[in-house]
């Protein structure tokens, strides 16, 4: 089978002899394949390579120890280089699918350090699809701080790693721990923050919804009269509160309780959000999209429900004015994106 494209999580698209769809693990755009059905469906099936009879000519050896025993870092085997380019192809794919819109083919992807980037870390000590325990003595893509703690810590259970460095970064020093979420690469992160600054301007009301502990809120409070900033998660306001300065509010309420309460603010604000990977709800996005926003920043971890939210506010009328890519988890088929909105 020839390979025509990747698709959303990596795997090479392609069609079998009889026309059906076919999805492969491990298979690059261009190469010529021979696969293994692994399961098929009524409208797809799913495959893995056997042998790869004309390669794609950025394809690499992957250079990891652990690679294919090792849950992560599923697009080793793609040159560097080349995996950027793939995750700007899947995305245009998307948004044009989904979203119904055609982004620049040359939309920016902001990228840092290929190896050593991950400052945190969830450790499962089993092969990939069994219970056989694997002995990590190094991983590449962790920072040298958390290699070190690696050695130190049990096989026999899962491990929050955490590193929260120190040092300050963007003159703040940001407080959080393994128990809540915070970005894994600090390397590539102050890129967001001034982009997402960048974006905002100033104003008199930010909303930053999805807030978690503050971490944008506390770099663009100075930008802003006032700041009310929104997290369903508790854990989350101990951090938070060390982070925010005294013209920020913080409540533990969902983003959907929050908005439906005081939605008559929304039209005054600079709104950002930054949801989880399964995007906005649709109760939030009526309120949303009911309540018009000057500018909405939207941060994802994800571009296919990034994509689909996309529609929804173009439907509304909104207007995409800005969409840029950050490249978080080199070695993934992962890609965080900041779209801008306007009316």
């Amino acid at each position: 089978m020839r390979v025509e494209k990747c698709v959303q999580g990596g795997a090479g698209f392609g069609r079998l002899a009889d026309g059906s769809v076919c999805f492969v693990e491990g298979a690059l755009p261009g190469e010529v394949v021979e696969i293994k059905v692994t399961e098929q469906k009524k409208d797809f099936a799913r495959a893995g390579v056997v042998k790869i009879l004309e390669p794609n000519v950025k394809r690499r050896v992957p250079p990891c120890e652990y690679y294919g025993k090792c849950g992560g870092c599923n697009a080793q085997y793609a040159e560097f280089e080349l995996q950027i380019e793939l995750l700007r192809q899947i995305t245009l794919d998307l948004f044009s699918r989904t979203a119904k819109i055609n982004l620049p083919q040359n939309f920016e992807i902001h990228c840092g350090s290929e190896w050593g980037y991950r400052c945190r870390a969830q450790v499962f000590f089993e092969m990939r699809g069994s219970n056989t325990v694997i002995p990590v003595e190094k991983c590449m893509v962790l920072s040298e701080k958390l290699n070190e703690k690696l050695k130190e810590i049990s096989l026999t259970k899962k491990t929050n790693l955490f590193d929260n460095q120190s040092e300050k970064f963007l003159g703040k020093y940001i407080h959080a721990d393994e128990s809540v979420f915070f970005q894994s690469n600090l390397e590539l992160l102050p890129k967001l923050i001034r982009e997402a600054s960048k974006a905002a301007n100033e104003g008199e009301l930010l909303l930053d919804i999805f807030c978690g502990v503050g971490l944008f809120s506390a770099f663009l409070q100075s930008k802003f009269e006032r700041v009310i900033a929104i997290e369903q998660n508790p854990l989350c306001q101990k951090f938070a509160e060390k982070n925010l300065g005294k013209n920020c509010e913080f409540h533990a309420v969902s983003a959907e309780e929050w908005c439906g309460k005081n939605a008559e603010l929304l039209s005054k604000a600079c709104v950002l959000i930054d949801p989880p990977r399964a995007g906005i709800t649709n109760q939030l996005c009526d309120i949303l999209c009911k309540n018009k926003i000057s500018k909405l920043l939207y941060i994802s971890c994800n571009p296919a429900t990034l994509a689909r939210d996309t529609r929804k506010l173009l439907n509304a009328g909104y207007e995409l004015i800005d969409v840029q890519g950050f490249a978080f988890y080199p070695q993934t088929f992962h890609l965080e994106m900041m779209a801008v909105f306007s009316l």
